[in-house]
């Protein structure tokens, strides 16, 4: 054979090679090779990784387009977890928990996590190193701590102290917002930041400050954690929710809602019922926020998820919040599939979370209203039987289905506004109800 077509076909080979595989690194000590079917969660759940060490040892790894044979990287060549700039490390005994080491040696959460970044403590491993004083002490910068109660969350935490999210967060890294433990201390004021915040006077420090923000918060919109809910998270109030809109009567809706001193949530569609781009329906929507009612997602056209591939997905989501933003200056990172689809679909969990959503909201109550046509009895029944198992129920309703008129929607919603409150219910919206803010950190852009 001519060597000219012997040594193309090795740097063809080579390349394909390169293409095929390209996550494996000298680093790592442990591979495995995508089968068809395969995705990335049910990849890393099943070798106990979490989706950050995962996405940590694959660098660069795109979920969405898993090639069949690819070789992906399941252990680094050292398993200890912990940084260059450890001064004290801990070896993990059996029955340790992440709980344990971090009370034993006086640290918070989240100074524990900042030092041991994509630690997996539902997994740990007797034997290895975590660190537990780095060279520099965590706590330092923090010039004002607060211990935290039962009952706390983070939501509650930081509007206390007037802080945002993003600025919470940014001070306490890698803090369990799910699983906060009472008597752990969190910051609640920085000497970092305030120093920041003295030194950008100048012009040149705010531009740095501001480009800075953008590069971070656009890279960090894929969320590790993705949580179903269906009821709210304390006693006594209920979440109303609306699907489908905007249309024609939730203009009439506000002001009932106003009239009653109910918050609500609007799951919206850019291009459903009604155009987002138009200005009519922009003010609706800019209407429902400054009102204190959340709006969030519902798809750009009321698209099953199940049934979309990753790019089709990404559009029915980034259409819309695009258009959120725009009017709003916030983007959503909670949302109601259509039809529930994807609720027991780990892939369409998986997809989410990489698009930078937290927050999945069902229903604890469907008031079927689509189906009845707005009957106030039929409605009233299927939310007393909610109420027998639930003090705390998410609600179904909806701003459209065939044959809606004003005057049932807002008959229906006025008797069901009544009746939950007469039973000691208080109508609050999606934020209050799960504790937690139900739209991305400021800035933060949709994932390219």
């Amino acid at each position: 054979m001519n060597s000219k077509i012997i040594s193309l076909i090795f740097a063809l080979l080579s390349l394909y090679l390169t293409d095929a595989f390209p996550l494996v690194k000298r680093s790592c000590s442990k591979t495995y090779k995508v089968v068809k079917g395969d995705t990335c969660y049910k990849i890393w759940t099943k070798n106990g990784l979490s989706e950050s060490q995962f996405r940590k040892l694959n660098s660069g790894i795109d979920c969405s387009n898993l090639k069949v044979g690819a070789s992906i990287c399941l252990k680094g060549s050292s398993s200890t977890s912990t940084s260059s700039s450890c001064k004290s490390s801990y070896t993990i005994k059996s029955g340790d928990t992440c709980y344990k080491i971090w009370k034993n040696y006086g640290l918070s959460e989240s100074q524990f996590r900042s030092l041991n970044s994509g630690i997996d403590c539902s997994n740990l491993k007797k034997g290895s190193s975590v660190c537990v004083s780095g060279s520099s002490s965590g706590s330092s910068s923090c010039s004002s701590h607060y211990t935290i109660k039962k009952g706390d969350t983070c939501y509650k935490i930081y509007k206390n102290y007037g802080m945002s999210e993003t600025a919470f967060k940014n001070i306490n890294p890698g803090i369990n917002c799910s699983n906060l433990h009472s008597g752990d201390k969190v910051c609640v004021k920085s000497s970092t930041i305030t120093k920041k915040k003295t030194s950008t006077k100048k012009t040149s420090s705010k531009k740095k400050t501001t480009t800075t923000k953008k590069s971070t918060s656009t890279t960090s919109a894929s969320s590790t954690t993705f949580t179903w809910h269906r009821e709210c998270v304390n006693s006594n109030n209920y979440a109303l929710t609306f699907d489908d809109g905007v249309y024609l009567y939730d203009g009439d809706l506000l002001d009932l809602l106003k009239k009653k001193g109910i918050k609500a949530s609007f799951f919206i569609n850019g291009n459903n019922m009604s155009d987002i781009k138009s200005k009519s329906v922009r003010d609706i929507i800019k209407r429902m926020y400054n009102e204190g009612h959340n709006v969030l997602s519902h798809t750009w056209s009321h698209s099953d998820l199940t049934t979309l591939s990753y790019s089709s997905a990404r559009s029915e989501l980034k259409l819309l919040e695009d258009e959120i933003y725009s009017i709003i200056g916030k983007r959503p990172k909670s949302i109601r599939p259509p039809f529930m689809a994807g609720v027991d679909s780990s892939s369409v969990v998986e997809m989410l979370k990489y698009y930078g959503y937290r927050y999945g909201i069902l229903w604890y109550v469907d008031t079927e209203d689509w189906k009845n046509k707005g009957n106030v009895d039929t409605v009233l029944n299927f939310i007393k039987q909610g109420l027998a198992n639930s003090s705390k129920p998410i609600i179904l309703n909806h701003s459209y289905y065939q044959g809606i008129t004003k005057e049932k929607l807002l008959n229906l919603v006025e008797q069901e506004i009544d009746y939950l409150a007469s039973n000691g219910l208080k109508g609050v919206n999606m934020e209050t109800c799960l504790g937690h803010s139900v739209y991305r950190y400021d800035d933060e852009g949709f994932p390219n």
